[in-house]
């Protein structure tokens, strides 16, 4: 059940409905309202799979509640390990079982000896990378007293499924969530307004923009070895465009039904393609996840490095280099391996982490370089060019994310630098797309300093141009929405 679907738009009526107009005086119903729902909704997929949402739920309220009985950290280390290894066991056996495997059996190989094991056909639970985060978030955070076992299991159990984040975030943090599940919540009619404008935005850029892209961006990454070079850069200047607007798309529905039912959830993209370097860019795109890679693996793995390391140098590399490039490395392989079992994202992990590392030793030269030639750091210029360049590289790193393998990635992007790169691409593009990607970026660089791009637009018009703004963002989406129903891209994570 697609939030761009038809059974969705009825299933979050009937759900609105009686949650403000039937159990709006009773916060218990309404909450038994949501977790009915958030189960209904996930289970259209595979009724199967609520087994294993349910297990991983009823684990972590159980494990929570055991280790917040212990008044020592050695009495409630079992039962925090235990839910470490419920957890990530969980995603181990569903996401990485298979690679694993084959990368064992490819070492092994190496030394000459032929083995043979099995592997399995897995399906992989839609969502499970994210409902396992904001479940290890919740254990993490109660057994460092950040956090206290809910006692509740409706509202646990609806916390680990809420509906409009489960399956692609925002992975939002429980210390947030629980807060706002368990405090009445008053009909706001300006929130709900927000939420229905902000869906309205999130559509737009799911329907219009990201799903007329599918089709151009499959035909070249899977026929790359045919076309010339204008061709595959056209290729990745289209998928740049379809991961951010098919993502933060989701995003920004998610957010606009949280908001439709009292809730308000954090926001996961700010802009990132407007971004004047390599960290700038992370901290605005997909922020729940970067944020939380930052809160549970950089500063413990930092922490951790700097207590081992006591003097100012390591081998001639300064203490505090060394903990940021250990911090940052392991971090981003992660984050790569997060996404999927496949070599391309975690290259494309340590792609982002190594410009991430250049940028951390190039602070303090880029200062200097900018005194010394008495260049302001606000230049037009110079923002233009650094925001420039910023893109380039994050789409180019896109060409590994969106690859099948590592090889296709690396023929993809020798196969732009040929002379070919100055003819004209064998795919000739809509013209009416590119006219819409182009009004899209314009629309979101007006509105840049809002939450999301139409929040503040028009707020000041009369109400007649402000509904016609709106009238004219459902009827492009009603003139160029796709034809074939594209599934988000996230949803594969």
């Amino acid at each position: 059940m697609l939030f761009t679907s038809i059974p969705f738009v009825l299933f979050l009526i009937v759900v609105f409905s009686f949650y403000w107009f039937v159990f709006n005086r009773n916060l218990k119903l309404q909450n038994l309202l949501l977790l009915g729902s958030s189960y209904f909704f996930y289970g259209w997929w595979d009724w199967r799979f609520l087994l294993l949402l349910f297990f991983i739920s009823i684990s972590n309220y159980l494990l929570a509640i055991e280790i917040r009985k212990r008044a020592k950290k050695s009495q409630s280390k079992p039962f925090f390990f235990a839910a470490l290894i419920v957890n990530i066991g969980t995603l181990i056996i569903f996401k990485y079982f298979n690679f694993f495997i084959d990368g064992l059996m490819s070492l092994i190989s190496l030394t000459g000896v032929k083995v043979s094991i099995e592997t399995f056909n897995i399906i992989l639970p839609l969502g499970i990378s994210f409902y396992i985060f904001l479940s290890l978030s919740y254990i993490i955070d109660v057994y460092q007293n950040k956090l206290e076992a809910v006692r509740n299991v409706f509202d646990a159990l609806l916390t680990f499924s809420f509906f409009p984040i489960i399956l692609a975030g925002p992975i939002q943090r429980p210390i947030g969530l629980l807060q706002q599940i368990q405090t009445k919540r008053i009909f706001d009619n300006a929130l709900t307004i927000s939420g229905l404008k902000q869906i309205l935005w999130g559509v737009f850029m799911k329907m219009v923009i990201a799903d007329n892209c599918v089709g151009y961006v499959s035909t070249i990454f899977h026929g790359f070895e045919s076309y010339n070079g204008s061709t595959l850069a056209l290729g990745a200047f289209l998928f740049t465009v379809q991961i951010y607007t098919d993502f933060a798309g989701y995003s920004n529905i998610a957010i606009g039904i949280g908001k439709l039912l009292g809730f308000n959830l954090m926001q996961n993209f700010a802009y990132p393609y407007f971004s004047r370097d390599i960290r700038d860019f992370w901290k605005r795109w997909n922020m729940s996840l970067t944020t939380w890679f930052r809160d549970y693996t950089f500063l413990p793995v930092a922490y951790w490095v700097s207590g081992k390391i006591k003097s100012e140098k390591f081998y001639f590399i300064k203490t505090e280099i060394l903990i940021y490039i250990t911090g940052i490395t392991l971090t981003w392989m992660l984050t790569g391996l997060w996404h999927g079992a496949n070599y391309t994202f975690i290259v494309w992990g340590l792609i982002q982490g190594v410009f991430l590392i250049i940028y951390h030793i190039s602070v303090k030269p880029r200062k200097r370089l900018l005194k010394r030639f008495n260049l302001s750091n606000n230049n037009s210029v110079f923002i233009f060019v650094e925001t420039l360049l910023t893109l380039t590289i994050i789409m180019f790193s896109w060409i590994f994310f969106r690859a099948d393998n590592l090889w296709d990635a690396c023929k993809y992007i020798s196969g732009i630098f040929t002379s070919s790169l100055f003819t004209a691409p064998d795919i000739k593009v809509d013209s009416v797309l590119l006219i819409l990607i182009a009004l899209f970026f314009l629309v979101e660089w007006i509105g840049r300093k809002q939450e999301y791009a139409i929040e503040g637009i028009g707020k000041k018009w009369p109400i007649l141009f402000r509904w016609s703004l709106y009238c004219l963002v459902i009827f492009l989406i009603g003139m160029f929405m796709s034809t074939s129903e594209s599934p988000f891209i996230y949803f594969q994570f």
